[in-house]
């Protein structure tokens, strides 16, 4: 068994006799298995109100190696009053994945820095709202500069899906994404923002934009799952209309990710029970958190890349470190089988969104174990009494 250290970029070989890791059951771990940190996700959906909760989340989250989750701010009621934020910290708060906060952009919070230190906020975000030109300038009036998430998009403009594919509603110009990403970022200058973090990128464009931009400000970017291993020829049902949509320009995200220019991997993780077998009627979105890491792999066929994708560079971009968390190595900690293939079943899912983009697809890597707070709570795709 191996462990890669994401914080020194460096391998350690048979470190099974190195760290008392008290390991559930004696097993043979060869070099398929990886120890690292737990992951982390910028870019997570939690529902409330029936949908997912956060025990639920938790569990999914925990299976897909993830410790560290940071909250889109389009629940129900939206993330955008200090009330609606203490609820759900105190939802969350007996769980064993650490919960990080955005609040929405458009909502009566303007100083994240004047709530209880006991939310851990990491800036607004626009994510899953609908905005105009003119209510982002009203908001960058109003806010206190701090990091922005922005999906950007011109929601004026029509379109599921972007034009060229015989899709239902495919008018959504390729242009559409850029052309927002250079708004957020030229307004947000104007008032004073210099930081902003890009929400999954779809479009080579964008990468264009991001570049330009990052002459001006801090601006830090992600891709999600579908949008490195769909292209859209492949979408053939509702669980893979996502926002924004699935992109012809998929091999040039890869190697955008290759050469370093995007900063992280998300999940963009946001489940629904059921979608209506109906493109125009089904809402955006797939429920894909407990099989991130296994896209990824599948796609890069690289752990090292994949590894400081989902830990230390998501980190980087909030300016954090797993201590500041109260996280620590060895007693936070997942193991990785990086050779094992399976075949996607969402209805095996502890995640109550079945509307998973990947199922019945087959992919390489699994999470293997997750020891948190010292203790083994998932191993070999169960949990475990503690």
């Amino acid at each position: 068994m191996r462990f890669y250290d994401p914080i020194s970029n460096s391998w350690h070989e048979d470190i099974d006799g190195q760290l008392n890791l008290n390991l559930p059951e004696k097993v043979s771990m060869g070099n398929q298995f990886s120890v690292t940190y737990p992951f982390v996700d910028l870019h997570t959906h939690v529902r409330l109100n029936g949908g997912e909760d956060y025990k639920s989340l938790s569990k999914a989250a925990i299976a897909g190696g993830f410790g560290v989750l940071n909250i889109q701010p389009n629940t129900n009621p939206p993330l955008d009053e200090w009330d609606v934020l203490s609820n759900h910290v105190s939802l969350s708060k007996d769980e064993l994945v650490k919960y990080l906060y955005t609040v929405s952009f458009f909502g009566g919070i303007n100083d994240i820095s004047s709530g209880s230190s006991a939310i851990r906020m990491t800036g607004f975000s626009t994510d899953g709202i609908r905005y105009n030109s003119q209510e982002i300038v009203e908001s960058f009036r109003s806010k206190k500069p701090t990091l922005l998430f922005d999906h950007s998009q011109l929601h004026e403009v029509a379109g599921d899906f972007y034009t060229g594919t015989n899709l239902p509603n495919a008018t959504r110009p390729y242009s559409n994404e850029p052309v927002a990403i250079n708004r957020t970022v030229l307004l947000g200058l104007e008032f004073g923002f210099n930081k902003f973090h890009i929400q999954h990128i779809s479009t080579a464009k964008s990468l264009d934009e991001i570049e330009h931009l990052r002459k001006l400000a801090r601006v830090t970017c992600e891709v999600t799952p579908h949008h490195v291993f769909f292209i859209p020829e492949m979408i053939d049902n509702v669980n893979q209309k996502i926002n924004p949509p699935i992109s012809k320009d998929r091999d040039l995200l890869i190697d955008a990710v290759k050469k370093g220019f995007i900063d992280t991997f998300s999940t963009d993780h946001a489940p629904h029970p059921e979608k209506p077998n109906n493109f125009e009627r089904a809402p955006y979105g797939s429920s894909h958190i407990e099989v991130a890491f296994s896209v990824y792999h599948t796609v890069f066929d690289d752990p090292q890349l994949v590894i400081r994708k989902l830990t230390v560079d998501p980190l980087k971009v909030l300016g954090w470190r797993y201590e500041d968390l109260g996280m620590k190595f060895p007693d936070d900690l997942i193991i990785l089988n990086t050779e094992e293939e399976y075949v996607v079943d969402n209805s095996r899912f502890y995640s109550m969104g079945k509307n998973c983009a990947f199922n019945g697809y087959k992919l390489k890597g699994r999470i293997f174990g997750v020891r948190m707070n010292g203790k083994w709570v998932y191993w070999d795709g169960t949990f475990l009494d503690n």
